[in-house]
């Protein structure tokens, strides 16, 4: 039997995607990356963004764990970049994580979780020095948002964690850091209110990962945002590749904003940082 040729159905082929210079901004796979190496590969993935970077606390287990992640991020440093996970409920221990990791580590940006302890989203005041930290810092600042329905009487977002984040808190956040490329997770989950939210925000990037892959969804972001306020994250292991990139290809693009879309975008908001890290990435 032949091999099977994916361009006679209409499917990207290895060199295709490998011309596509593919950065994944959102990847869980740190763990396990011996296994999910072999499909990094087969799709061309040229970078990976780990978004599970660091820990809380002081303790033993804690000290343990980083340390292993340091070693790992050195071990893959020609493929995978670090995000940190900080909690704007702890704006103090996130300063101080961030010089850690950031300032006097490897990482290069900052991740919003899908909740916290406390009512606490982007949009509060405790970001701020949070933000100008990163500023300075030129840290990439990924924010997780969703909408949920939920409450009684029920609505969009009223089925929210505590403290998890909307589109319309990144677009108040990014209304007082005009200047700082901020990057709304997963669309709002809600794509077609989560592009709307952000639309007069044009600091705000879009990412798809972890949504239903609808057809449409991102040719609506690219007519309303334009291709230079999107960027791609294939969120494995918890998705597949096959499902986060055809979001991608089911849009009628040209290569340019293909390209654009999964990785010269993520290339141009990372290269301040990567520079400063030792990094030599052509854009």
């Amino acid at each position: 039997m032949s091999e099977f040729d994916p361009t006679r159905v209409g499917l990207p082929s290895h060199q295709d995607l490998i011309n596509l210079r593919i950065w994944d901004l959102h990847f869980h796979g740190f763990d396990v990356m011996e296994a999910v190496l072999p499909y990094i590969r087969r799709m061309g993935i040229e970078r990976l963004f780990c978004l599970d970077i660091g820990g809380w606390g002081d303790d033993p287990e804690t000290r343990r764990q980083e340390t292993l992640q340091r070693k790992k991020l050195e071990r893959w440093r020609d493929l995978v970049f670090g995000i940190i996970r900080i909690d704007p409920t702890r704006p103090k221990a996130s300063l101080e994580k961030m010089e850690r990791w950031i300032a006097d580590g490897p990482a290069v940006g900052i991740k919003y979780q899908g909740g916290y302890r406390e009512d606490i989203s982007c949009a509060h005041p405790n970001n701020d020095p949070i933000i100008e930290r990163a500023n300075e810092l030129n840290a990439v600042i990924y924010i997780h948002t969703w909408l949920k329905v939920g409450g009684d009487p029920r609505h969009v977002g009223g089925g929210n964690n505590r403290g998890e984040s909307t589109p319309m808190d990144v677009a108040k956040l990014a209304e007082r850091f005009p200047d700082t490329p901020l990057i709304c997770g997963h669309a709002g989950g809600d794509w077609e209110l989560g592009v709307r939210a952000v639309r007069p925000r044009t600091n705000v990037f879009l990412e798809f990962a972890g949504s239903d892959p609808f057809s449409g969804s991102v040719d609506f972001a690219v007519k309303e945002l334009g291709a230079e306020r999107v960027v791609w994250g294939g969120h494995i292991e918890s998705r597949s590749y096959s499902n986060e990139l055809s979001k991608v290809f089911d849009a009628d693009l040209m290569f340019k904003q293909r390209k654009q879309i999964l990785g010269g975008n993520l290339r141009a908001i990372a290269h301040p940082i990567l520079k400063t890290k030792g990094y030599r990435i052509e854009l």
